[in-house]
């Protein structure tokens, strides 16, 4: 008998105690079944939950068995492409999507991106408080996104009404009526605007990811603009909500502990080792999800084709049997090799992208304060993406 896992009361005290970890939450039933029921307020699904890091790199290797497709279109379409895909449409996709997310390639728009988070950052040092969730974590993805696509920056903002409007309906793909009515018109409102820059690129043909699907093909065909449309989503969605929890997450972390904080400012070497450190401990995307296809047995426990599970990347990188004592938040842990981006097919195309910004951030954070700290509630959700929405800081100028 499997056990069971309330994931949203599991980690729903991470709310109101920001320092709680998710060791914690998820260390006994980790401890007693990693491949567990779940059950997550507001669904009415009887999921799995692939818990244990062995679990879940299992779930995400068997993709004949395990389908990413659990949200279509009315033709039976994936609703998110690549996201939801399978092989061989998955394939597809990511062959032409790939050349656009080496480090190399995404490293180019470094010095523009860190011109815009400088911005940021001497705005709200100048002001010495702020909340850092709504004037910097939530704007900067968007805005660095925004580059990333060839679209001017003095767009970003109607991009940001879109991706708050929509980033917690993505969710794990299974979703209430009310959710897919916001959906569907947030939706409604941001097709014309990306169809006038699929226009734009052809008539005014640049470097950058949305002239690559323009311009490319998939299985030997060019895409229609449906398709186009489906991927400049696809990345606005993908590359904004994560990216924002990340970066609040690790801000949250630095401004409570000053030692850590002193010391990358001391060693900003170090920052891309907090940085892993902080996706593993912190993982942003807490889960996803599958739908079994073909029956399969995990650790003992048989899943029936039909069924959901959940792909609980938070509580694989918490899994003691692969990271020993991980609630420590440990700088010189050797094993990084956590879920945070996910792996296999379905591993996180932007995540160089991501660790990119978030190193940015970081070091120009670090470098143009002398201390920062928390400054009134904090205010976080936690399931089914960990983040902060309000995070109050008092700011000292370097």
């Amino acid at each position: 008998m499997s056990g069971q896992l309330n994931a949203t009361e599991a980690l729903e005290h991470l709310k109101s105690d920001p320092e709680a970890g998710t060791a914690e939450a998820y260390g006994e039933v980790l401890g007693q079944c990693p491949m567990a029921r779940v059950t997550i307020a507001g669904s009415d699904v009887n999921w799995w939950g692939a818990l244990g890091y062995a679990e879940l790199t299992t779930v995400l290797r068997d993709f004949r068995k395990m389908s990413s497709t659990v949200t279509t279109e009315p033709d039976g379409t994936p609703a998110i492409l690549p996201l939801f895909a399978d092989p061989p449409l998955h394939t597809g996709f990511r062959k032409l999507l790939n050349p656009n997310f080496p480090p190399e390639v995404v490293g180019r728009l470094e010095a523009g991106n860190r011109e815009i988070a400088v911005t940021m950052i001497d705005e709200l040092v100048a002001a010495a408080e702020g909340d850092f969730s709504a004037q910097f974590t939530y704007p900067f993805p968007t805005r660095v996104l925004c580059r990333f696509l060839g679209v001017p920056d003095s767009d970003w903002p109607f991009h940001h009404e879109f991706v708050m409007t929509t980033g917690e309906q993505v969710g794990f793909a299974v979703n209430d009526e009310q959710s897919e009515q916001l959906f569907v018109a947030a939706m409604a409102k941001i097709l014309p605007y990306v169809q006038k820059v699929i226009v734009d690129h052809r008539e005014n043909p640049r470097d950058d990811i949305v002239n690559s699907f323009v311009t490319g093909q998939v299985q030997g065909r060019a895409l229609t603009d449906e398709e186009i449309s489906k991927l400049i989503i696809a990345m606005m969605l993908a590359g904004h909500g994560t990216t924002t929890a990340a970066l609040s997450n690790t801000v949250l972390r630095l401004a409570r502990d000053q030692e850590l904080q002193s010391l990358l400012r001391a060693e900003p070497h170090r920052i891309p080792d907090a940085i892993e450190e902080s996706l593993r401990i912190d993982t942003p995307q807490q889960t996803l999800s599958r739908k079994c296809v073909a029956d399969m047995e995990i650790a003992g426990e048989k899943i029936a084709a039909g069924e959901f599970v959940l792909t609980s990347y938070g509580s694989a990188n918490v899994d003691p049997r692969r990271f020993p004592d991980p609630g420590r938040f440990d700088l010189d842990r050797e094993d990084k090799n956590h879920l945070a981006f996910g792996f296999g097919l379905h591993a996180c195309l932007g995540q160089h992208f991501a660790r990119m910004n978030m190193r940015i951030t970081l070091e120009e954070l670090l470098a143009r304060t002398s201390n920062f700290a928390v400054n009134g509630e904090v205010k976080r959700r936690s399931f089914p993406v960990l983040s902060v929405d309000e995070l109050p800081l008092v700011l000292r100028a370097a």
